[in-house]
């Protein structure tokens, strides 16, 4: 479909969150205004199929030119956007929140890609040609949306490239996100993150910033207990069966609750300090039935005893079992928040070879995310549709909207060359497909 120049619901979006004098060299508004409508509405779009479908504006030449300006600008405008809404009563993260950290990979098919390498994919269970992203992601009981973002490269790639300077673990890209997410005036008291962000300097990191946090715990923690250094298998096997709980854990998501077998335990941990710990047993049957799939990816550990359990370890002692389990359920909206922009806003489309591009695109999806969240909060889509429940409704509902505003546009041009013999030629020719 046609795009105008810009839609009025993206530039009261961007009026209200950028800066329009960023950076004064570009057309920033207008640049902007046409990327975010693009991306949303066109399939597969690129800055090539944008220009084409914009109805008026500069040459394809000119307009990508400004796009390749944009690229490397674009993760520090998404990062004050992010900063901005969160002004926005409808938007602001809350108290009650939660912040996830996590790593994504960005498929990719050509290793010659900048940044581009061989990761491990737990999902796959095998290796991918990906580029990976550490980000972070915001929910609350009544919206989600994604945060920072940072590309971890590998140290044989930078050097490749001549740019071992760069070469940052991807932990230390986590406490990087952390603070910077710390920083913002509303952000909540509560991280959540896998096995793999759980290291000492990391919980250190955030103690500091006074949050708290839940994770599993390394496959090769040992903690004292009852004045006893052992390991999380052999704490497992000491509790005694009367010792497990029947445990409801809520995913505030869904709405669904669950029923497990769980212990608690507080641990003291060397430079981390005490914490508490949940094990759930997988080796109970309630009542004849199969105790339901445990929280997470769905694997286990196994104690000494040759037990199956599960363990998640959190920093605030005052929380118990059912809390901290359905708190660590929400780890899984930044894994939903994935899917959906892979499926609604292309997040594994970019074919750009540069970095700065993919940079530039993954923040432009991001970006995407917020301004379809703004618009529903805001009820700037109601006419379009009455149940925006998903990304997916949100985005269709905006389709409509474009589709909408050029219906009137065109009219309007119908109505001034209504005898003009140039008009119906491009009419004919151009937006009706039947010349």
């Amino acid at each position: 479909m046609k795009l105008l120049p810009s839609h009025a619901v993206v530039d009261e979006f961007i009026s209200k969150h950028v800066d329009v004098d960023w950076q004064g060299e570009l057309d920033l508004h207008q640049l902007l205004s046409a990327l975010i409508s693009g991306k949303i509405v066109l399939e597969k779009p690129s800055p090539n199929k944008i220009a084409d479908q914009v109805v008026t504006g500069p040459s394809k030449a000119t307009f990508y030119r400004k796009v390749h300006k944009l690229a490397t600008k674009m993760p520090t405008l998404h990062e004050n956007i992010v900063n901005a809404i969160q002004e926005d009563p409808a938007l602001t993260m809350k108290n009650h929140g939660v912040i996830s950290i996590d790593e994504h990979l960005l498929p990719h098919t050509s290793d010659k890609m900048e940044g581009v390498g061989y990761f491990y994919s737990t999902t796959l269970d095998d290796s991918l040609l990906a580029l990976s992203m550490i980000s972070s992601h915001y929910h609350d009981q009544s919206k989600e949306y994604p945060l920072y973002f940072e590309f971890y490269r590998k140290q044989d790639e930078l050097e490749s490239r001549g740019k071992q300077n760069l070469y940052k673990k991807k932990n230390q890209i986590a406490r990087d996100l952390i603070e910077k997410l710390c920083a913002l005036p509303n952000c909540p008291p509560t991280f959540l993150m896998d096995s793999f962000f759980m290291t000492k300097d990391n919980v250190r990191h955030l103690k500091d910033m006074n949050k708290d946090y839940i994770s599993r715990p390394k496959r090769n923690w040992s903690g004292t207990l009852d004045n006893k250094k052992q390991s999380l298998g052999a704490i497992f096997d000491g509790i005694l069966e009367e010792g497990f709980d029947l445990t409801k854990v809520f995913n505030k998501k869904t709405g669904k609750a669950k029923t497990y077998y769980t212990a608690t335990r507080d641990v003291f941990f060397k430079r981390i300090g005490t914490h508490r710990v949940v094990f759930i047993d997988l080796n109970r049957d309630d009542e004849g039935k199969r105790v339901p799939d445990v929280p997470g990816n769905g694997d286990f550990e196994e104690s000494p005893a040759k037990q199956k359990y599960r363990v998640f370890i959190a920093s605030n002692l005052a929380w118990d079992a059912s809390t901290i389990l359905s708190l660590y359920a929400l780890r899984w909206t930044i894994e939903t928040g994935y899917r959906d922009m892979s499926q609604n806003l292309g997040l594994h489309g970019c074919q750009w070879q540069e970095l700065d591009g993919q940079q530039c695109f993954v923040a432009l999806t991001f970006t995407c995310y917020l301004f379809l969240l703004w618009a529903k909060k805001n009820g700037l889509l109601d006419r379009y549709g009455t149940r925006l429940e998903t990304l997916g409704d949100t985005k269709r509902a905006f389709i409509h909207y474009c589709q909408d505003e050029f219906a009137t546009w065109l009219h309007e041009i119908r109505v001034l060359c209504s005898e003009c013999t140039i008009s119906w030629w491009i009419e004919k020719h151009v937006f009706t497909g039947l010349g």
